[in-house]
């Protein structure tokens, strides 16, 4: 775990000065207490780490960075012949032997760059779930990277436009997809891709991509739960055995419980569980928590959550951690649940991935069942001539009105079912964009339809079934790009370092094997992995609700940070930054706060993401 960054020539003659790269150290000094930095003619790459996480490395005009940690997953890789210090060293002595082929050859929660004093080239390298951010920045003379926006901004190389597209983007889907940010010149590297840089120019490539198997496999369902609790104890023991003294987070949900019930198979009760929670009865998961911890009498750690006069500033602290807005409000108690972690472990395991990769999504649900009731006037609305033309009419997209309501029901029926599983999901949906964007973005939201995002991820799988289809946009896209990085920034906001056993590669490929009726089964979601765990976890665990670290956040704004709600989005600063339609902001802020709004015409969803939207232009653009 730690950061990574630096600039590398393109141009002959181009030379960085050494301030630059020490500023783009100090921007995320949060993710190590330390610092290596290699520098070669024409560049330099510096690695912050912790003493116990050093990966990076330097031999034979080659040096190596990593953010992250990383195995060997082909066994031929290593020969146990190489008693390796770190990862860093891992990955030169791969590289050295493979060249780019390397990264067929590891597996992890990995950001790699590694310069090439041999053959003038830079590769950065992103792991194939998207869990560790790596950023660039290409100019004529340089490329400037970094494992976050901060870091590049630091260098003072980069000039700081607003890309309006993936700031539409960013109102539709509460994130900016991947290889987006919000700067229009900065990007990320995409998950399981490379970028390589050498003779003056800049390519991308990628080296493997998530897929579900051509030839569907017949299994009786025994044996995809013997597999699944095999994969799963493999996966955690891997990681045990590089961090000893290892905690857990532990909310008392499914996914988390079945890796603290793995942990507590291979090590007993001898580690430490974290669990966060909140006075207000409706999200607290605590009890849930305990009844886990004390079923395998393992040492459980509280927060409680509650509202203060903090939370303002604890907003512009996690906006500036995140590198920008956010609508995933579950970032709050996570941010929390880290800094307990980090007074006691150094490492804890994580139970994220599950929903996306086996359906645990009530939204996944909801969609199947809208496809068994599914019915011919259902499917009669469903194409795009009459979406195109009911689109066309006039609508009262804010109004909160019975009449209202049923002609955005009528709109969204129009859309197909993955589709509408994206609409209902967003902070800002299409009617609502007519009435709260000025003209200027609503014309590059029409030019530009956010949907088109996900249309081009759902085509490439568009033979699977809907589930199938709807995992795969979750896999490649709200999984890395929201999910990932509100864990990722709040773990390492403490310098904590956490790792998911549910993104191992042979994991993953397996889950991508299993029928969708095993996946979600009826109503039951993650059915075989609930089947699987079902000797383990109590039967309270099992059959538990689903709360995903839902926050009472739409009630404290209302009821304790109405003023705050009004001296942001009604400031005059605000309201002059050209985005939005002043009339409706201060209609719509009025409405919410009088409780009179619904997804469709501002809810507490949409407020949030214009809040750290807003607050984001302070941090980064105003300063």
């Amino acid at each position: 775990m730690g950061g990574i960054g630096g600039i590398h020539c393109l141009a002959p003659g181009a030379d960085p000065e050494s301030r630059e790269m020490d500023s783009m150290v100090k921007q995320i000094s949060h993710r190590g207490n330390l610092t290596k930095i290699f520098r070669w003619e024409g560049g330099g790459l510096f690695s912050n780490y912790y003493e116990k996480s050093d990966c990076h490395c330097e031999a034979d005009q080659v040096c190596v960075g990593v953010d992250g940690e990383v195995f060997c997953h082909d066994e031929s890789a290593d020969d146990g012949k190489r008693p390796y210090k770190n990862d860093g060293e891992m990955i030169l002595d791969l590289y050295l032997r493979h060249g780019e082929d390397f990264a067929k050859r590891i597996d992890g929660s990995y950001a790699i760059v590694i310069h090439d004093g041999n053959l003038k080239k830079l590769i950065l390298l992103r792991e194939r779930m998207g869990y560790k951010p790596l950023f660039y920045f290409v100019t004529r003379n340089f490329i400037i990277f970094g494992s976050e926006i901060k870091a590049i901004l630091g260098s003072g190389l980069c000039k700081k436009t607003i890309d309006l597209r993936a700031l539409n983007n960013f109102l539709s889907y509460g994130y900016v997809s991947s290889p987006d940010s919000l700067f229009e010149s900065i990007r990320q590297v995409k998950p399981g891709h490379m970028i390589i840089c050498e003779g003056g120019g800049v390519s991308e490539r990628p080296y493997w991509k998530f897929n579900y198997p051509s030839e569907k496999s017949e299994h009786d369902e025994g044996y995809y739960r013997e597999t699944f609790l095999k994969l799963l104890e493999r996966a955690v023991s891997r990681r045990l055995a590089r961090h000893i003294d290892c905690g857990a987070f532990l909310s008392g949900g499914l996914d988390t419980s079945a890796v603290v019930a793995m942990m507590s198979k291979l090590r007993g009760n001898s580690f430490k569980v974290f669990s966060g929670g909140f006075k207000e009865e409706k999200y607290n998961e605590i009890d849930d928590a305990k009844v886990v911890a004390n079923h395998f009498n393992v040492d459980q750690k509280v927060v409680c959550v509650e509202f203060d006069e903090n939370f303002p500033w604890l907003l512009e602290k996690i906006v500036w951690y995140h590198d920008g807005p956010f609508a995933d409000t579950s970032a709050i108690p996570s941010y929390y649940a880290a800094k307990l972690a980090k007074e006691h472990v150094d490492t804890v395991l994580t139970g994220d991935f599950p929903d996306q990769l086996i359906g645990g999504s009530g939204h996944h649900v909801l969609a199947l069942n809208r496809l068994g009731q599914d019915n011919r006037i259902f499917r009669m609305l469903r194409n795009k001539g009459l979406n195109s033309f009911i689109s066309r009419l006039r609508w009262s997209a804010g109004s909160t009105s019975l009449i209202d309501r049923v002609k955005r029901k009528i709109h969204r029926e129009t859309f197909p079912l993955e589709e509408q599983r994206i609409i209902l999901s967003m902070p800002v949906p299409p009617l609502l964009k007519r009435c709260l964007y000025s003209p200027e973005l609503l014309e590059v939201s029409e030019k530009n339809n956010a949907l088109d995002i996900a249309r081009s991820i759902y085509s490439e799988v568009k033979e699977e079934d809907l589930l199938n289809r709807l995992l795969y946009f979750d896999i490649l896209s709200y999984a890395p790009d929201d999910l990932m990085v509100k864990v990722e920034r709040m773990t390492m906001a403490h310098g904590l370092n956490a790792i998911s056993p549910f993104h191992d590669l042979e994991l993953v490929e397996f889950i991508a094997s299993v029928p969708s009726q095993l996946k979600i089964n009826g109503t039951t979601r993650k059915y075989i992995m609930r089947e699987a765990l079902r000797p383990l976890l109590p039967e309270h665990t099992l059959n538990k609700r689903k709360q995903g670290f839902a926050m009472p956040i739409g009630e404290w704004l209302v009821a304790k940070m109405s003023d705050y709600v009004r001296d942001v989005l009604l400031d005059s600063k605000t309201l002059n930054r050209g985005y939005f339609d002043k009339k409706f902001v201060m209609k719509m802020v009025g409405d919410f706060l009088a409780g009179k709004t619904d997804y469709a015409s501002g809810d507490e969803a949409t407020i949030i993401s214009l809040i750290t939207l807003e607050l984001w232009h302070r941090i980064f653009m105003d300063k």
